[in-house]
């Protein structure tokens, strides 16, 4: 494909050989046809489903009023707060069911939030490598 056509695809998108998740490895200019390679990191809105996206632009456009996200997306307000609360784990990278325990990780901080994860490896809900992918997207302990 010639630099300066955009092709979409999905960011979800995992290696055929080992299933893990690729990552973009080549940066272009348009501009003047430089090429970068190495690799680059995706933030976490890169890394959402299509679905996600489309709901979290409902959300940007209706300025987070849940009322307008209702009659946008033709759902009843404990399915927009549920939805929101999905998205909200997905972007920190927990995959908690019930939103208390994600509130209860949450306000302890990144060690409250490891323990989270760790027990839900040890009750089998969670395997090692999403284990070790949940741990990796908590935000740093700030040292002061």
């Amino acid at each position: 494909m010639p630099l300066g056509e955009s092709k979409k695809i999905d960011s979800s998108l995992c290696c055929p050989a080992c299933q893990e998740p690729l990552r973009p490895m080549v940066l272009g200019c348009d501009g003047c046809g430089i090429k970068v390679e190495g690799p680059f990191q995706l933030n976490e809105f890169a890394t959402l489903s299509a679905d996600d996206l489309h709901f979290l632009r409902i959300f940007v456009l209706s300025e987070g009023r849940v009322r307008d996200m209702q009659s946008a997306l033709g759902l009843s307000y404990p399915t927009v707060r549920a939805r929101l609360t999905q998205l909200k784990n997905k972007l920190v990278g927990i995959d908690i069911s019930s939103e208390s325990s994600f509130r209860e990780a949450s306000k302890s901080g990144k060690a409250g939030a490891t323990d989270e994860v760790l027990d839900q490896l040890a009750k089998g809900e969670i395997d090692f490598d999403e284990a070790m992918r949940n741990i990796r997207k908590l935000p740093k302990n700030k040292k002061g």
